[in-house]
């Protein structure tokens, strides 16, 4: 079982100082660990490279120009040598085992990806369905593996086969934000399953590079992804009346809402359909976490 780590990054100097050496030594038995550098223009690939000195085992992917997150991590999946796949964000901080406890999930091949526990938020993912949208919020707290909605793509291991198959993230969402949710969605709706482990434990500090962007800008992307999640993944006649309705209430209601759908329209326009091989329909998707 060949498992590769990838680390993410764009500009993250501060948190590769903090985070990235725990990384390397608590990352067995993965054969190798992948610094995806997202076209950084501080001293992260300096930095990076001081640290392959010490850990051979450490491999420094750098663009030449700035992807995103979802296409930065799916190009790094692509050149990845593992079977599967480790995804973390530059803010986390491993303890050392904390990838042992997933591996036995995946001797069941329909297993896509499962989720680490993040110390202080120790929840699997739920999803359902009100006011026109695709919701989401913590699971109840447990103390045993889970199913999840879906993975983050900051703290998670991966089939990679599977996740190629499906086309990784789904760059409609560039820049970011909805890209895991989406990716989730269309694992189960395509007969994966998606579990949370809490002996994966972690910690993620939540100092993300996104903070360095205008709150107007965030939020924009934000809901103009909350919208396309809508769009490119529900196909139940009477969940699409409700966003219709929802939609007409919100631009009612506040008129810059326009703006939203407008832009949401126009990604559509950009990118081709989602990659989903449908096992399961909407409403046996929402069922599975109609419990909290």
């Amino acid at each position: 079982m060949k498992i590769s780590v990838i680390v993410t990054n764009w500009n993250g100097i501060k948190l590769l100082k903090k985070y990235l050496e725990s990384v390397i030594v608590n990352s067995q038995p993965a054969g190798e660990i992948i610094l995806a550098d997202d076209c950084s223009q501080d001293d992260s690939l300096d930095y990076a490279a001081s640290l392959q000195k010490k850990y051979p085992q450490l491999k420094i992917i750098s663009r030449k120009e700035n992807l995103g997150f979802g296409a930065n991590s799916n190009d790094a999946v692509r050149q990845s040598i593992g079977d599967y796949v480790v995804l973390l964000n530059s803010d986390i901080r491993t303890y050392p085992g904390y990838l042992l406890p997933s591996i036995k999930h995946f001797r069941d091949p329909k297993i896509f990806g499962v989720g680490f526990c993040e110390v202080g938020r120790e929840n699997w993912a739920r999803i359902f369905w009100k006011q026109g949208y695709l919701q989401y919020e913590p699971g109840t707290p447990i103390n045993q593996t889970h199913i999840s909605a879906w993975l983050s793509g900051g703290s998670s291991i991966i089939n990679k086969a599977a996740f190629l198959k499906l086309g990784g993230f789904d760059h409609i969402y560039s820049p970011f934000y909805s890209e895991d949710l989406d990716l989730g969605y269309r694992a189960w709706k395509s007969g994966y399953r998606i579990l949370w482990e809490p002996k994966c434990r972690i910690e993620h500090r939540h100092e993300a590079t996104t903070s360095r962007f205008p709150r107007r800008f965030l939020e924009y992307v934000k809901e103009r992804n909350r919208l396309l999640t809508v769009w490119r993944n529900i196909e139940d006649s009477a969940l699409l009346r409700s966003n219709r309705l929802a939609l007409f209430t919100r631009v009612i209601s506040g008129p810059n809402y326009l703006k939203i759908i407008f832009a949401a329209k126009r990604q559509l326009k950009k990118y081709p359909p989602p990659i989903v091989f449908p096992v399961l329909n909407d409403q046996q998707i929402l069922k599975l976490f109609s419990h909290p």
